[in-house]
């Protein structure tokens, strides 16, 4: 069983509450030791404490698992927030916060996705050229003086800032997802011959079956073994046994239908799923497979191949994935011991 801590769902879970800490522990920080550093009106102070207030009830929230799909779209919304008023009452483009600005794209990225970033994005450029333009009527309670050449400035250079790092954010999260979408489809895949692998089967095997209990359709599964395949490793190398590995796995790719399912199941096995397919049904489809194979020839030493097919159809009651392949592969041994080169059917 999947641990449910490492589901995409709980690492965001677990980083919103991480940043959600950092973010407590930064506003104490900024209570306590600003006023060694600079003097601000009380003013700052309130918004420090009702930010505070804001973010330790959103911590509770997310702790708690209350508000859990709307855990990103909320954690943004309280990030503007949080920085808004102080941004507004602390000269805006001239803020001694405006410097933070360019990182919510990129949280938003993060945390969010593409739709996110994109809104940050167009949220904060458009607030901080509202703000450039009419700099003049936007106050400054820290008392400082700026000339509107340089708020000017800073609001052009602040919105090439965010902006840029909108784009950034929306880089790395194509790149993140080409990345994970990599590993994921090698996570399911066998390397060797592309067909998928045991966890890949798996994934496929759930559905089928519950897609079959759920339609009362037949489900049957053919279990393949490549016959004598130790002889070809042992006479022509392990070389020569992948190459016709690869070849076998490839003819029968090409010779089931769309709606079926291939898998290498280890060693010189592979497993096909084929649903809406009676054993009987599948019987013919096994056959056709074995005649295809025998009548073929692998590797550069044109080696005749011969497969012995294990059939197995899903019960009706109380059938699973494992009985199956448990009953295809008793049926593929019975082959094995009839001569080989054939399609046997379970009991």
């Amino acid at each position: 069983m999947q641990n449910s801590n490492n589901t995409p769902n709980a690492l965001t879970h677990n980083l919103t509450l991480k940043v959600i800490k950092l973010t407590i522990a930064a506003i104490i920080a900024s209570v306590f030791f600003r006023p060694f550093f600079v003097t601000l009106p009380a003013i700052f102070t309130v918004l420090d404490l009702i930010n505070l207030t804001l973010v330790t009830i959103f911590y509770i929230i997310v702790r708690l698992n209350l508000a859990t799909k709307q855990e990103i779209t909320l954690s943004l919304l309280l990030a503007i927030v949080l920085i808004t008023p102080t941004f507004y009452l602390s000269g805006g483009v001239n803020s001694h916060v405006a410097f933070a600005l360019p990182l919510y794209p990129i949280f938003a990225a993060l945390i969010g996705g593409f739709r996110e970033s994109l809104l940050v994005t167009a949220f904060l450029s458009i607030s901080v050229i509202i703000t450039t333009i009419f700099n003049g009527l936007i106050p400054d309670l820290t008392g400082e003086i700026h000339s509107n050449e340089k708020s000017i400035a800073r609001g052009f250079w602040l919105t090439i800032s965010i902006v840029f790092s909108g784009v950034f954010g929306l880089f790395f999260l194509k790149k993140h997802t080409e990345f994970t979408d990599q590993l994921k489809d090698e996570n399911i895949h066998d390397p060797l011959t592309g067909l998928l692998n045991r966890r890949g089967l798996n994934r496929n095997f759930s559905l089928a079956l519950e897609t079959a209990e759920m339609s009362s359709t037949p489900l049957s599964l053919i279990l393949i073994d490549i016959d004598l395949f130790k002889k070809v490793n042992d006479m022509y190398g392990h070389d020569i046994g992948d190459i016709c590995l690869i070849e076998v796995g490839t003819v029968l790719s090409n010779n089931i239908r769309k709606t079926d399912t291939i898998a290498r199941f280890g060693g010189e096995e592979f497993i096909i799923l084929l649903p809406n397919t009676s054993q009987n049904e599948a019987a013919k489809i096994a056959d056709n497979l074995r005649n295809i194979i025998a009548q073929d020839k692998f590797s550069d030493f044109s080696l005749p191949l011969t497969i012995t097919l294990g059939l197995a159809e899903r019960h009706k009651q109380n059938d699973n994935a494992l009985n199956m392949i448990k009953r295809a592969d008793k049926a593929l041994y019975r082959g094995k011991d009839r001569g080989r080169n054939c399609v046997e059917l379970s009991e």
